[in-house]
């Protein structure tokens, strides 16, 4: 059977989307607050976001028109954020976050969540999110579509520096997150979602 090739030197940009977005799959998804300039929270959520460390996480936000994004100007304003992992059961407020909304409207609002206060940054968290991670932004990278000759997304590393976790979601007696129980929200390619339905415990041999 012939593989279908694809040269991404030849191939339009949404193309290109659709393959990447389509075979790196699932992604976690990071629920980010941040602080806007009135001090009211915005909230999105992000599926380019990854674990770089045990103490590092990233998360890369498009540009829209070749502008910052709200989340990207506040962070890099503020230098600091709050990720939430959100569970299956809070997947229509999540996606009702990333519409568009005019400037006086809330995500928080539109969504029907309760704010919180974080221990030691400034943006208030999401009350409902099962894991809250305190972040603060230690690096930023600007990328770039050199066939555009534009900078298409903000790389945004962060050292997390407090973590809120339900107990229904931890076990202290092993310091394990229970993934059964935390149901975490998993991104695929376009409007798709998905869950973990199933978690294969594999025992090494080595």
């Amino acid at each position: 059977m012939a593989f279908i090739e694809k040269d991404f030197n030849l191939i339009e940009n949404k193309l290109k989307k659709k393959i990447i977005q389509g075979s790196v799959i699932p992604r976690p998804v990071a629920w980010v607050s941040s602080l806007n300039n009135d001090n009211s929270i915005n909230l999105a959520p992000f599926s380019y976001f990854s674990m770089l460390s045990p103490t590092m996480v990233s998360v890369s936000v498009l540009r829209d028109s070749k502008k910052h994004k709200d989340t990207s100007r506040n962070i890099l304003k503020n230098k600091e954020a709050v990720i939430h992992i959100a569970d299956i059961s809070l997947l229509k407020q999540l996606d009702l976050t990333s519409k568009r909304l005019l400037e006086n409207e809330s995500e928080v609002e539109l969504a029907n969540l309760a704010l919180i206060d974080s221990k030691k940054v400034k943006v208030s968290g999401i009350k409902e999110a099962k894991i809250r991670l305190e972040v603060i932004l230690e690096d930023h990278l600007e990328l770039k579509n050199y066939e555009k000759n534009e900078i298409e997304a903000d790389l945004l590393i962060f050292r997390v520096v407090y973590a809120h976790i339900s107990p229904l979601v931890f076990d202290e007696n092993k310091e394990y997150i229970l993934h059964e129980k935390l149901k975490p929200i998993a991104r695929l390619a376009g409007p798709k979602y998905a869950e973990i339905i199933e978690i294969k415990d594999f025992e090494r041999k080595f």
